[in-house]
């Protein structure tokens, strides 16, 4: 005895009522409940589908399926960091290193033309800018990326990961806080060449970076989407 697309349809609604909002988990756990439900039945072929439904909900524990939404999400962000890292170390390798290089060598000689007394603050300002670029952007592409989930009724984890990068951005804003402790602004000498070209590396790092994950990710986000999901193509297509 195998289940009715009704009842399937069943199962998507009630891990949807119990906290899962991810369409990928949604599936993953249909299937593992279908499974449950049809091995009751060649036991107890007279169960009622709601009550095999349960027994199979129950075996989840208390929590019912929020430890396995964590743990999904856990193993997401990692290889959301890992697709982070594949595309943003490109730019430390042939030929793109030679435009990383230049910018780190080009702006030292920028920030040197600043008046010295002003030069602190304007590199401050310069992390500064960065974050709260990144923090706008972010929040529009991912109010973008909320409308359409809504609009086609399915939300994918990766997918969310992609366009959640702006909670990352609270650790560009740990730069210019470090930076402006009283001891830096005491003990860093801002004329320095050696410190100059610190900063500017720092500097050309965290727009590579705020590159990589507002511009080069979600343009690739449906390959991305279709190498991790194999039947994202023609779910989305739905």
């Amino acid at each position: 005895m195998t289940l009715t697309h009704h009842q399937i349809q069943e199962l998507y609604k009630f891990t949807r009522k119990h906290y899962v909002e991810y369409y990928d988990l949604q599936a993953e756990l249909v299937d593992h409940l279908a499974n449950g439900i049809e091995a009751q039945w060649r036991e107890t072929p007279d169960m009622l589908f709601k009550e095999a439904m349960v027994g199979e909900f129950q075996k989840f524990g208390i929590g019912g399926f929020e430890k396995v939404v964590r743990k999904r999400q856990r193993a997401m962000e990692w290889r959301y960091l890992k697709i982070v890292v594949r595309f943003y170390r490109t730019y430390f390798k042939l030929p793109q290193i030679l435009l990383t290089t230049t910018l780190v060598l080009i702006l030292p000689l920028i920030l040197f033309t600043l008046p010295l007394a002003y030069r602190y603050d304007i590199i401050l300002g310069l992390f500064m800018a960065i974050a709260v670029a990144v923090l706008i952007i972010s929040f529009k592409k991912r109010k973008d990326n909320d409308l359409e989930c809504v609009k086609n009724g399915k939300k994918w984890m990766l997918k969310d990961q992609i366009y959640s990068y702006g909670q990352y951005a609270g650790v560009f804003n740990l730069f210019p806080i470090v930076l402006n402790t009283q001891f830096f602004r005491s003990n860093i000498p801002v004329d320095a060449n050696y410190v100059i070209l610190i900063f500017a590396t720092m500097i050309v790092c965290l727009l590579l970076l705020s590159y990589v994950t507002i511009f080069v990710i979600p343009k690739k986000a449906e390959e991305l989407l279709a190498e991790t999901y194999p039947e994202y193509k023609i779910v989305s297509q739905l």
